[in-house]
C-alpha cells in the first residue's frame, strides 16, 4: 500500500500538525516542523501531502469538523445565537487554532492558491447552515418573527469573524461580553424586520 493511502499515517500528520500550530507562530511551522511532531522523515511527509496547501486543508477541517460536532446540540437545543457563543468561547481555549483560520481566511478570495475552492466552499456551507439555523429558530419562537435568517447569519457571521480578530490585536477586548452586547442590539433590528433597500 503507498504511504499516501495510510489513513492513519495521514491522522497522524494531521494531529502533529495541529500540535505544531499550538506550539509555534502560524508562520514558523512548516513541513520539517511537522515532521519532526509526527516522527517521520521530511521525506515521508512529502509523500503523503504533497501540496502544502492540502494539508493546512486537511488541519483546518479536522479542527472544524471536531468544533461542530461538539457544538451541534447547543444550535439544536438553544440556536445559532448560542450556538456562535460556544464556538467563540471555544477559540478562546484554543488561540493558536484561530490564528490560523482567520490567517488562511484570504485563500478563499484567491483564484491561484490550491485550495481556494475548499476554503470557498466550506465559508459558504457554514453561512448555509447558520441560516438554516436561524431559521429553525424562527419557526421555534427563540428569534422574533420579523427575524430575515438570512440577513441575521450575514450579521451572526461578521460578528464572530471580527471579534476573534479583535480578541487576538486588542489587550483590553472581552469576546463574550462584547458578543452578548452586539447581539442584545442586533436582536433589537431583527424584530423590526430587513430593512427596506433604497431605491436605485
Amino acid at each position: 500500500m503507498p504511504v499516501s493511502a495510510d489513513p492513519d499515517l495521514r491522522a497522524r500528520i494531521v494531529a502533529a500538525g495541529i500540535f505544531a500550530y499550538r506550539a509555534a507562530d502560524f508562520h514558523q511551522v512548516g513541513p520539517d516542523e511537522v515532521a519532526i511532531h509526527a516522527d517521520i522523515s521530511i521525506e515521508e511527509f512529502r509523500r503523503v501531502y504533497p501540496v502544502w496547501e492540502l494539508f493546512i486543508v486537511a488541519v483546518i477541517d479536522r479542527w472544524n469538523t471536531a468544533t461542530q460536532q461538539a457544538l451541534r446540540s447547543i444550535g439544536e437545543r438553544e440556536g445559532a445565537v448560542a450556538y456562535i457563543r460556544a464556538r467563540l468561547e471555544t477559540g478562546e481555549g484554543d488561540p493558536a487554532l484561530v490564528r490560523l483560520h482567520l490567517a488562511l481566511l484570504s485563500a478563499a478570495s484567491t483564484p491561484g492558491h490550491a485550495a481556494a475552492g475548499w476554503f470557498r466552499k466550506q465559508y459558504t456551507l457554514a453561512f448555509e447552515d447558520l441560516t438554516v439555523m436561524l431559521a429553525r429558530d424562527v419557526v421555534m419562537g427563540r428569534e422574533a418573527r420579523g427575524t430575515a435568517p438570512r440577513h441575521s447569519a450575514e450579521q451572526l457571521l461578521a460578528l464572530y469573524e471580527g471579534l476573534q480578530l479583535q480578541s487576538l490585536l486588542r489587550d483590553q477586548a472581552d469576546l463574550l461580553a462584547g458578543y452578548d452586547r452586539a447581539v442584545a442590539r442586533m436582536r433589537v433590528g431583527w424584530a423590526n424586520g430587513p430593512v427596506a433597500q433604497p431605491a436605485r
